[in-house]
Order: structure tokens, then sequence, then C-alpha cells
């Protein structure tokens, strides 16, 4: 793909996405920035831009973020979801979820990881909010900074639901980036600041006396949580060449793109919308770009849809800046999609005090898909372990898998008889980190 098909492809996603607008109309005009320079030395604070606020007037909120799901060629969401790919920093808040005694048990396993919604705030004084995220059908997991109050409570939960959490935050133009934890310019986290929004300072109640030097200072709020629910949008995989995707929904979806990524690079299809209870057959895309090509097309393409849900260029840029190794880099074949907001306020209602002028939530779907290659993969790799394995052999296997060696595991031994006496294959997958 040349440069001017990728353009022509990237104005077309940006028509096709503006029907999730809905009656927001035309987007506020963004803000400018500068991505800063990065070239500074391991563990320091890069130069950050000067807030510059947007056109908007008054207090506005915006948020990004993703849902994730597994999907076998059946169409079938596989369990397992709790796995990640690339660590957060370690002041970030977090549930102890783990497979032992010593931490928190997962009382089932999730069907859908919710992935760094960051909520960015604009406000030309600074001025007091209040957050509340609820999470009826599943749990917030991690966060910063840190909350006020959060549920359901440690060791209590029965299942994954009934989530909820509420920050009290300063938000103030005046606050320096430079008082930011630091972290190095190539973890996942960096990405997400490199927005003109205004900063937030967070206090906790009974800590009054806390040093200024000690107060949460972060360019947004940042949570992430696993789910119990299913999104409905399906994809099935008939064969290694076709996919065909089912919205069984009442809202029309915007911008659906396919995204295969191997380890000799990649490609892409953007099929357009899909209306409301709606089927669509497509082909699995087989003319790989180079990688720097394919990641660059993609990426133009992807933020152009962002954008055309009301986020502004910077904001679009932070999110595909920030999923640019997960969505274009793992090797697999992928369904990205912008969810409706209808769904978004639905899964995660969203209370904001005082009520913002503006308030924009862009989710996008991502659907892993198995095709019929990738299951008999997976088992040949399974059958090559032997009756005996070491845990190096095991270890070395969930690691080639990746992130989603639990749900592709699962699968490949559901497909073949006998395979239960394996079972210590998956927990083995399912502790992994």
């Amino acid at each position: 793909m040349n440069l001017t098909c990728a353009t022509a492809f990237a104005s077309a996603f940006v028509l096709l996405a503006s029907s999730c607008l809905g009656d927001q109309g035309t987007p506020a005009a963004p803000p400018q920035v500068t991505t800063p320079d990065v070239a500074t030395p391991d563990g320091a604070t890069p130069e950050f831009p000067e807030t510059t606020l947007p056109a908007a007037k008054g207090f506005v909120v915006h948020e990004w973020g993703t849902f994730t799901s597994v999907q076998d060629s059946t169409g079938k969401s596989q369990p397992g979801l709790h796995h990640e790919d690339e660590e957060l920093p370690a002041w970030v808040y977090r549930r102890d979820l783990g497979p032992n005694a010593y931490f928190e048990e997962l009382p089932e396993e999730p069907l859908q990881q919710l992935e760094t919604p960051v909520l960015y705030f604009y406000s030309e004084e600074a001025i007091d909010v209040q957050v509340h995220v609820d999470f009826p059908e599943g749990i917030i997991s991690q966060w910063y900074p840190n909350a006020t109050a959060y549920a359901p409570e440690p060791y209590t939960m029965t299942a994954i639901a009934d989530g909820h959490m509420r920050w009290d935050v300063t938000v103030d133009p005046s606050i320096a980036r430079t008082s930011f934890l630091p972290v190095d310019p190539g973890e996942i986290w960096a990405p997400s600041r490199n927005v003109a929004s205004t900063p937030v300072a967070f206090k906790s109640e009974g800590m009054a006396e806390m040093a200024e030097a000690e107060v949460e200072h972060e360019q947004f709020i940042f949570y992430r949580g696993l789910g119990s629910f299913e999104l409905p949008v399906r994809v099935t995989a008939p064969t290694d060449t076709r996919v065909e995707i089912e919205n069984a929904s009442s809202d029309d979806l915007a911008a659906l793109v396919i995204l295969r990524s191997t380890r000799d690079g990649g490609a892409m299809s953007l099929l357009g919308g899909l209306a409301a209870g709606a089927t669509l057959e497509a082909a699995v895309p087989t003319a790989l770009e180079p990688r720097v090509a394919f990641e660059a097309h993609a990426r133009e393409a992807l933020k152009a849809a962002i954008v055309a849900t009301g986020l502004y260029d910077d904001e679009a840029q932070a999110m595909v800046d920030t999923w640019t190794r997960s969505w274009f880099g793992n090797v697999g074949l992928r369904v990205l999609y912008i969810v409706p907001r209808a769904w978004t306020d639905r899964l995660l209602p969203l209370r904001v005090t005082p009520t913002p002028s503006e308030l924009v939530r862009t989710l996008v779907g991502r659907i892993e898909v198995m095709t019929p290659a990738d299951e008999r993969e997976t088992w040949d790799r399974i059958q090559e372990l032997g009756p005996n394995p070491s845990w190096d052999v095991i270890e070395a296997l969930i690691d080639e898998l990746g992130r989603f060696a639990e749900p592709r595991i699962r699968q490949a031994l559901g497909l073949h008889a006998g395979s239960e006496a394996m079972g210590w294959l998956l927990d083995a997958a399912h502790q992994r980190p």
C-alpha cells in the first residue's frame, strides 16, 4: 500500500467513523502540542510541552480506552483475560490478584479486559472534581492516582462484578509536569502524558499535613479492569482466509478494521461500518507490508477514526502510541472497532462533578481472532511437549504463545478428546502474569 492509498483509506475511515458522534456535532478544535524529545537518561523525566487549553470553553472531560477479548474460530469468547504483555509502573495502585493464598483469587475467569482508560480534564482555573466510575459487570483492578474509595473490598469478591471507583482530585493548570513520577520514555505509561490537558492532584482524606511534594500529580486519571460479560460483536473464522463479523446489537458500528500481524510484516483491511443486526464477510488481508510501513498506515487509519469520535488530535495520537506494540506489533489476527457510546455508558457508568460542559468517551473494541490454523498450531506445540516436560519447557511454550496463551491452550485442549489429563498445562498458563 502506498501513501496515497493509506491517505484515502484514512479519509474513508473518518467518514465512516463520524456516525458515532450522534448529536455531539463537530468536535472542538484540538489543542496544539509538540511531542517532547525523548532522548533523556534512563529513568529521567523528559521535558513536556507547556499546557495549552483547547478551544472548547468551560470544564471539559475526554476519555479513551479499550475492551479486549479473545474469540475462537467459531466466535466463542475464551476466558483467561487477566494477563498483560506490558508492565505498568510499580507505583500504580492495584488489587493483589494472584494464583496462591497470599493473593486475592479471581472467583471466575474474565472474558474481557478493560485496558487503560484514561480521563483527561481541561479547565482554565483550579477546580475540585469528583469522579465516580461504576463497573456493574466487572471490577477495577489497577488505577492511579489513588482512589478515595473503591469496591468490592479486597478479599470479598464472589464474582467479577459490582466494581466501583471514586476519585477526589484537584484539576489545576498550575501543576508542573516535572512533579510527575518519572517513567522511561519507552514505557507504556509515557505516551498518555503527551497531551495538553490540565494536570490533576490527589491528596487522601486525613492526610492534610502531607507535604506538597508527596501529593500525587498526573496528567490524567488512569484505571484498568476485568469483565465477566460478552460484547455483541462475534467474529467467526470458518477458514484461514475468511472471517464473518456479526453485530448482534441494536446499535450501528463504525470504522471496523482487520489487522493481521506476522513476523514478516502486516496487512490491514478497512471494512467501513456495520449496521445493527447485520453480518459482513471479509477476506483476511494477505498483502503484507514491511513492518515499518504497516505500522505507519495502520496508525494513520486508527488515529483518524479516533479523532472522528470527538477526541482531540493529541489524545488520539496518545492512544495510538500507547497501543502500537500491542495492536500492530504482536503476531496475530484481530478486529478493532469503535464501541458505540451507548455501550460505554451502560458498561461503565461515569459521573463527574461538577458536570462538564463536554464529555467525550471513546472506547475501542479489540477482538483477538483464532483461525483454524492457529488452533491446529497450538495443539501441535502442546503435543511436542511430550509426556513429562520440564517446567522450563512448559514456561517456554507459554511465553512463546504470549499474552493470550491461556485462552489459546484452553481452546486447543477443548477440541481434543482425552486432553482433560493436561489440565496442569492450563493451570500453568493461568498462573503466569
